[in-house]
C-alpha cells in the first residue's frame, strides 16, 4: 500500500488553515514576549507616577535642602516636564498595547484620564488652581495611572 503524506493530501481536501505545532509555539512565544513587555511598561508605569507622586509631595519639605545637596534642579519646571513625559512614554508602551489584547475600555479611559490630570497639572495646574490644588490634580491623576497600569498588568498575564 502506498504511503500518503497527510499534510499533503489534508491541504488537498481541506480549506481549513492548521497551523503546525512549531507555529503555535511560535506564536505562544511571541505572546509571551508581548506581555512581558507590556508588564515591564507597566512596572516602569508605576515607578514614575510613583516618583511623581514622591516628589511632588516631597517638594515642600526638602526644598530648602536642595541647593546644599546639589540637586536644585529638582524643583524646575523643567524636571516636572521630564517625569511627565516618562509617565506618558510608559503609559502608551505598556496601556495601548494592554488594550489591543483585552479590549477593556476602562483602561484606556483610565489612562486618558490620569494623563489628561497629570498634563494639566503640570502645564497649567498652578495658574488655575494653585499649589495645593496642582498637587491634588497630579495625585488624583499618579495614582489613577497605578491603579491602570497595576490592573492593565493583570489583564496582560491573564491566560483567557
Amino acid at each position: 500500500m502506498m504511503t500518503i503524506n497527510n499534510n499533503a493530501a489534508h491541504d488537498s481536501c481541506c480549506s481549513e488553515d492548521h497551523q503546525s505545532e512549531a507555529q503555535t509555539q511560535a506564536g505562544a512565544h511571541q505572546d509571551e514576549v508581548i506581555n512581558v513587555a507590556i508588564t515591564s511598561m507597566d512596572n516602569l508605569g508605576i515607578f514614575a507616577s510613583a516618583l511623581c507622586l514622591v516628589h511632588c509631595l516631597a517638594m515642600p519639605f526638602v526644598i530648602a535642602f536642595l541647593p546644599v545637596l546639589g540637586l536644585q534642579f529638582l524643583e524646575t519646571h523643567e524636571s516636572h516636564l521630564i517625569i511627565a513625559s516618562f509617565i506618558w512614554l510608559f503609559a502608551l508602551f505598556a496601556i495601548v498595547p494592554g488594550y489591543v489584547k483585552h479590549k477593556r475600555k476602562e483602561i484606556l479611559i483610565g489612562m486618558i484620564l490620569g494623563l489628561g490630570l497629570v498634563t494639566f497639572a503640570v502645564a497649567a495646574g498652578h495658574q488655575f488652581f494653585g499649589e495645593k490644588g496642582e498637587l491634588i490634580c497630579l495625585t488624583i491623576g499618579n495614582l489613577t495611572l497605578v491603579a491602570v497600569h497595576w490592573k492593565n498588568r493583570g489583564l496582560c498575564k491573564c491566560d483567557h
